[in-house]
């Protein structure tokens, strides 16, 4: 085998990763909307942050017009900026009176309100702004922040579980078994070039398949976009369903493709980037002997 061969069978299983990733993907986020995963999280995070197990206050600052103006009525906020939840907070503990600006004091005393082991932390911040109002805000602000970046990263870990668990399913019922694919594109030159072809017109598309604001459109597309995957069942051939042992092959080459697409339609889409490019400028040019010849 050249290796031209091998690059064009690399090629064709990182197009199928691509597609049963982004699929995948997308099957997620559907899901996401559906159970409104998001915005409950968010709620829990600042639950826990306010130590607030009932939400009594979490849903006071929720409610607020900083924060409830932002989305549809009867709806949850999936993600609040760092300055509205402060802003929140501050409404919260020390609502604004006409006439006059909140002050310090004002702040101290309101944070009674809180629950008692929230009520240290941000007596803490206050303190530590020594007076100054706008000081103290900021103070919110970075303690909001640094306890979303721990929630965006247990939910993305979250997310890739999901996504595994989705692609190891999608991988069985598609009959996406590494192994298979790999033979198939080695014996079959019509069907590695078809793939390849599909791979290098999605590889030029500007945009990752991943970061896509519909989820659905994007699964259509990435399935019509495929059409000639080397995946699916058959009767017999290459894609027949196996005998004894062959079960153990199977099952191994299903495997290896859940692992692939639970690194994300990002991680493919870019990879797949490079190795077309790679494949592209490492093509020798044409002998300019044969064409004189002709």
């Amino acid at each position: 085998m050249s290796s031209s061969q091998v690059l064009e069978i690399a090629i064709g299983l990182m197009f199928v990763y691509l597609l049963v990733s982004t699929v995948s993907s997308a099957i997620k986020e559907v899901i996401a909307r559906l159970l409104d995963t998001r915005a409950k999280t968010l709620e829990r995070a600042i639950g826990n942050m306010l130590a607030d197990p009932n939400s009594t206050v979490t849903n006071n600052i929720l409610q607020n017009q900083v924060i409830a103006g932002t989305v549809q009525p009867g709806n949850k906020p999936s993600y609040i900026s760092s300055r509205n939840f402060a802003l929140s907070l501050f409404d919260f503990i020390a609502p604004p009176q006409q006439g006059r600006s909140r002050s310090m004091e004002d702040l101290k005393s309101g944070v009674t309100k809180l629950p008692a082991a929230a009520q240290k932390s941000v007596m803490g911040l206050l303190e530590s702004a020594q007076g100054d109002v706008e000081l103290a805000r900021q103070r919110v602000e970075n303690w909001y922040d640094d306890a979303m970046e721990r929630v965006s990263g247990v939910y993305k870990r979250r997310s890739q579980i999901y996504v595994a668990v989705l692609g190891l399913v999608l991988c069985s019922l598609l009959n996406a078994d590494s192994l298979m694919i790999a033979r198939e594109l080695w014996g079959d030159q019509a069907v590695r070039s078809a793939v390849v072809a599909q791979a290098q017109e999605r590889a030029s598309k500007a945009q990752a398949s991943g970061a896509c604001d519909d989820v659905l459109k994007c699964t259509t597309d990435s399935i019509r976009a495929a059409e000639a995957p080397p995946i699916g069942w058959a009767r017999d051939g290459v894609r027949g369903m196996p005998e004894g042992r062959g079960w153990i092959w199977k099952i191994f080459g299903i495997l290896i493709s859940s692992i692939a697409v639970a690194m994300g339609a990002p991680f493919w889409f870019g990879l797949l980037n490079k190795v077309v490019n790679l494949r592209l400028t490492g093509s020798p040019p044409p002998d300019s002997r044969l064409a004189t010849s002709k």
